[in-house]
């Protein structure tokens, strides 16, 4: 019953941390593939479990484990993957140690497997890893800011712990079309050069370290001076390199939520590509007086040629 979910999720909150404030970047618009390899192993789900003689057990229940609690250690040692504690459990002879993690709440397990018709079972389904596609949104020396957003598990809602991931180009981009009530997506092939590292998954980004980068050098713009008005956003939505789009800066909203601006897309040749902010657009530079104001964190539903922005402040918080 343990079964790896790939998915790539996101979560539009920023962190209440001391500011950090660049005041000059390197600013990008590339889109790159993500593949996220998580510290420990994340409880997804779990099951009912018939053993060879007809009892039903919840391990689950019985050991009080729940959605969203991550399995630190496996006998002592960090599991990288979900086979790893398949084998562990094939090879435990009847009982098998757990370290598990609940918030700040850690706690180590002796767990007695379901012995079923395919072997010894936990009844857990678990996460390991996540792949897809984001936007870079600036460099600060050899560190890069991306998404303004946290990658988030889809089945818990929470931030993912970064065991490793690497950032890597993109091939073969292809767009579907964002329609009201259905978000788009820029999909494609994560092959090729990897161009960096992920050391933080954070609640308003994704953070690493890439020796090799370019990009357009500019001065970031604070949220107080960011305005109402015309605006532009740099993005590569289609593999053809990154080109700079019309937007709107709607509102300024109050607050360090990540939720600091609503924008809105005007110009038609992106509308007429992606029919508005797709997934793989998070982290998207928004620039407004020759300044990075922001970036693009998501897409409202009931208009997709709108949705939030984080200001570049904010995003920010991160390059430390």
């Amino acid at each position: 019953m343990i079964k790896n979910k790939i998915w790539f999720a996101a979560v539009f909150m920023t962190a209440f941390i001391p500011r950090v404030y660049a005041a000059q970047v390197e600013v990008s618009g590339e889109c790159v593939g993500v593949k996220l390899y998580t510290e420990g192993l994340i409880v997804c789900d779990t099951a009912v479990l018939t053993e060879r003689d007809g009892t039903k057990r919840n391990i689950a229940a019985e050991y009080d484990i729940e959605k969203g609690d991550v399995i630190t250690a496996v006998g002592g040692m960090t599991p990288d993957t979900n086979e790893a504690l398949i084998d562990a459990i094939d090879s435990c002879n009847g009982c098998i140690t757990l370290t598990l993690k609940r918030g700040n709440r850690e706690r180590t397990l002796d767990i007695a497997p379901a012995d079923t018709d395919e072997g010894a079972r936990l009844g857990l389904w678990l996460r390991d890893s996540t792949a897809g596609f984001g936007t870079v949104t600036c460099y600060v020396g050899n560190r890069f800011a991306a998404l303004g957003h946290g990658i988030c598990d889809v089945d818990t809602g929470n931030i993912m712990p970064v065991g490793r991931g690497i950032i890597q180009e993109s091939e073969n981009l292809f767009i579907t079309k964002s329609h009201m009530g259905i978000p788009g997506a820029i999909t494609g092939e994560i092959e090729g050069e990897v161009l960096g590292t992920i050391t933080e998954n954070r609640e308003n980004g994704l953070f690493g370290t890439a020796e090799k980068h370019s990009g357009i050098i500019m001065e970031t713009e604070e949220k107080s001076a960011i305005c109402r008005g015309a605006a532009t956003m740099l993005a590569d939505v289609d593999g053809k390199g990154v080109k700079e789009y019309s937007i709107e800066i709607k509102r300024i909203l109050p607050g360090d939520d990540g939720r600091d601006m609503i924008i809105k897309i005007t110009d038609d040749a992106l509308i007429e590509k992606t029919g508005g902010i797709v997934q793989g657009m998070s982290g998207a530079p928004i620039i407004q007086n020759g300044k990075l104001a922001g970036a693009v964190t998501h897409v409202f539903l009931s208009d997709t040629r709108s949705g939030y922005a984080i200001a570049a402040e904010n995003l920010l918080e991160g390059m430390i």
